[in-house]
């Protein structure tokens, strides 16, 4: 069994940059990621950030690059997430301080207090007297740490929702998921052979949606055979809405591209509005293709069949909330995100990610004292977290941890 003040789970941006945060403060920490750090970055990596390099790391994390003599990017800089992981999160995990600390391919399973259940001292902070049991898998092998604190970190990334009517599974689709991609294919690139000459159904209007369209509409000039149709569940003319005066030009660039795309009758791109699938099946045939049944509109019975290779379903994630369901976590019934942070964000009015700031420590607070969801998990199922956010979260969360552990 080992032990550790800090158990920080999840190997991502803000995961190691915790974990960063929490060396800088002289606390003991580990870092426990399921597979190497920045993994599910690579699943996307091809893709630029909409935001400059400036929002999308910490100066610590800076600092500590620069005393090693490895230079970082500057701050302007858009990098796609292949150079964010080559250029920084690689080099800040390997260096010696940050480095031991990181125990790879190590999978947090289940969260409790040792010796006390769910329901026992509730809403109390003698629960703290109790440390931190965590009942983990490291190269496969089962195993139990314990701490003080527990940050997760582990996002929603790879946890996605369903294209079905409602937010549940459409018939089918478990059936036929390994010809749905949920993310972010390298279309003009490693994925390019699914989809150029073939079909493919894109559901979603979100900007993976758009940046996955964009890329399509490209396949679509270079081999005409190629066919594009995009489902929307609204009724709008342009599926994304444009933010005013928007500073992130990558931003406003995708979304005029996309807009443009979607009412263009040269593009290629067959449009579905006022749509969802209603099941996914196999015709009787040898193609190998699918048949997706979409309801048009909202009365039943009005459907239509479209046959394609390959669905591209931009339905959003959801966090996973199984590792800590032992613990007092109050949490938001309509995003599943930490309730006190849930409530702050649904007070918002800005259409632009930008305009949010960090809600400060007590928002990120549950029952369970010690325990915090950091990063994109503590949004939910909102898609409107920025990685700066995550960076202020860390701040305030570590600064409120070492003063604790000062008054000790």
């Amino acid at each position: 069994m080992s032990h550790s003040t800090v158990a920080i789970l999840g190997g991502g941006p803000i995961g190691l940059e915790a974990l960063v945060a929490c060396k800088a403060q002289g606390i003991d920490a580990v870092l426990d990621e399921r597979n190497e750090i920045g993994f599910n970055l690579k699943k996307w990596q091809h893709v630029r950030l909409f935001s400059p390099f400036q929002l999308n790391h910490s100066k610590t994390g800076a600092k500590l690059l620069g005393e090693s003599g490895i230079a970082v990017p500057s701050d302007e800089e858009l990098l796609t997430g292949r150079e964010y992981l080559k250029n920084y999160l690689e080099p800040l995990a390997q260096l010696p301080a940050i480095k031991n600390c990181i125990q790879s391919k190590t999978e947090v399973i289940h969260i409790a207090r040792e010796r006390l259940l769910k329901g026992e001292l509730i809403g109390s902070a003698t629960r703290t007297e109790s440390r931190f049991r965590l009942h983990l898998t490291h190269n496969n092998q089962p195993n139990i740490s314990t701490a003080d604190y527990v940050l997760d970190c582990t996002g929603t990334f790879g946890n996605h929702n369903w294209l079905g009517s409602g937010g549940i599974p459409c018939l089918g689709e478990k059936e036929f998921s390994d010809r749905i991609d949920y993310g972010l294919p390298e279309v003009l690139g490693a994925d390019k052979e699914r989809h150029i000459g073939k079909t493919t159904l894109v559901i979603g209007t979100g900007y993976s949606a758009a940046t996955n369209i964009v890329a399509l509409a490209k396949l679509i000039k270079e081999e005409p055979a190629t066919q594009v149709y995009w489902l929307t569940r609204h009724d709008r003319e342009l599926p994304l809405q444009p933010i005013p005066n928007d500073t992130l030009l990558e931003r406003e660039q995708l979304t005029n591209q996309a807009n443009h795309l979607a009412i263009s009758k040269q593009s290629g791109v067959a449009m579905i509005r006022n749509s969802v699938v209603e099941s996914i099946s196999q015709p009787d045939d040898t193609s190998g293709k699918l048949n997706v049944q979409v309801r048009v509109g909202s009365e039943a019975g009005n459907s239509q069949d479209f046959i394609v290779d390959r669905i591209i379903a931009n339905v959003g994630f959801r966090p996973d909330r199984s590792i800590y369901e032992e613990l007092q976590v109050h949490e938001c019934y309509a995003t599943h995100g930490p309730m006190k942070l849930a409530a702050t964000l649904m007070g918002e009015t800005s259409a632009d990610c930008l305009a949010q700031t960090s809600h400060g420590v007590a928002a990120l607070k549950s029952p369970e004292p010690n325990f915090y969801i950091l990063g994109s998990k503590s949004y939910g199922r909102s898609s409107r977290f920025l990685i700066k956010i995550g960076l202020e979260q860390v701040e305030e969360v570590v600064n409120d941890i070492a003063t604790s552990c000062s008054t000790r």
